[in-house]
């Protein structure tokens, strides 16, 4: 029997957690769009990387494991079915986008011919560009674990070449006011250049043990610098773009290091791995209906937004009510199947 990563399983518990803070402190109105907390969306936003990385540390080395044709099966049971089951539903339930985050998308002529190209394009259920973004990490996987068997090395300069790429070269255009050199569009479609292969190498790298302790710490301390540079530029309103900055990039690393390195020095966590695993299987249920539940609990007891409570108290519930039941329900083969 394999043995579990309990860092991993906090990194889960963390990552999603921060979903639910990132998405608490978004508002929408028919006005003004979508506005949000600036500090507190900084202080969370490595959120969705942590499962980039997550997935990269447990993945890549699959090879170890099981042939690839296993692989795909796992990753197509674990991600696409789960994907399309939850497009469908998200369709028929939301079909004037009333539910943010979720939307708003509204499809005012609903039609199979509708829900496919939707689906093409990801705008039934906006927060699932996460699925379609680690889904092209899966296909590009293959190719990673043969590198990482024959030059572990190459993997670190395709993480060099992705940052450069994606996060270094966008931000000085970004300061320069020009545009950038490719659209998002372009750089989702192709799984060799996607902004988040980077995170994926990184999560595989740190958990093999491919740095040494002082570039850890460079990681961490270069974390550190970001984070504070991204809430002293919230505080001072400075105009800034959180996401495919070095900032980002290099907090998230330093946030999954340092998470990593508590979870395998406190005996705490480890004396409560089986609780923190449960917990931990929950999160991408979570992540696909965490909305519904938002709205349910805003409404039943008639909570603004924004508001501290809104903010940081529907985040709490959403997880302790949303944990407890799929903990219990998951246990059911049909359920286990489509709330992955």
């Amino acid at each position: 029997m394999k043995k579990r990563l309990t860092y991993i399983d906090v990194i889960n518990i963390v990552a999603i957690y921060a979903v639910l803070m990132l998405h608490s402190s978004q508002y929408w109105t028919p006005k003004t769009g979508t506005i949000s907390n600036g500090i507190i969306q900084s202080i969370f936003i490595p959120a969705v990387y942590l499962f980039f990385m997550n997935s990269g540390a447990m993945l890549i080395n699959y090879l170890d494991k099981y042939d690839t044709k296993t692989f795909f099966f796992k990753r197509f049971k674990r991600v696409v079915i789960p994907l399309i089951v939850w497009s469908i539903i998200w369709y028929l339930i939301d079909t004037r986008g009333y539910i943010f985050p979720a939307g708003p998308v509204a499809h005012t002529h609903p039609s199979i011919y509708d829900f496919i190209i939707s689906f093409a394009k990801n705008n039934i259920f906006n927060i699932f560009w996460f699925f379609y973004a680690i889904i092209l990490l899966y296909v590009t996987t293959p190719i990673l674990a043969y590198i990482a068997k024959k030059n572990v090395n190459i993997l670190f300069y395709i993480v060099c070449l992705s940052f450069v790429s994606n996060f270094l070269i966008t931000y000085v255009l970004s300061l320069m006011n020009q545009a950038q050199v490719f659209s998002n569009a372009a750089i989702q479609t192709n799984p060799c250049t996607s902004t988040f292969i980077g995170f994926y190498i990184m999560g595989y790298l740190i958990k093999s043990n491919y740095f040494n302790s002082k570039q850890l710490n460079i990681f961490k301390t270069l974390g550190l610098i970001s984070i504070c540079i991204l809430i002293i530029s919230d505080i001072l309103n400075f105009s800034k773009n959180i996401g495919n900055t070095p900032y980002l990039f290099f907090y998230s690393i330093g946030v999954f290091i340092c998470l990593k390195q508590l979870v395998e020095k406190t005996n705490w966590f480890t004396k409560h791995n089986v609780i923190i695993a449960k917990l931990s299987s929950t999160s991408l249920a979570i992540y696909i209906v965490h909305p519904l539940f938002f709205k349910i609990i805003t409404e039943a007891f008639h909570i603004s937004d924004p508001s501290i409570v809104h903010t940081w108290l529907v985040p709490l519930i959403t997880y302790v009510v949303c944990a407890l039941l799929f903990i219990i329900i998951k246990k059911f083969k049909l359920i286990n199947t489509i709330l992955p």
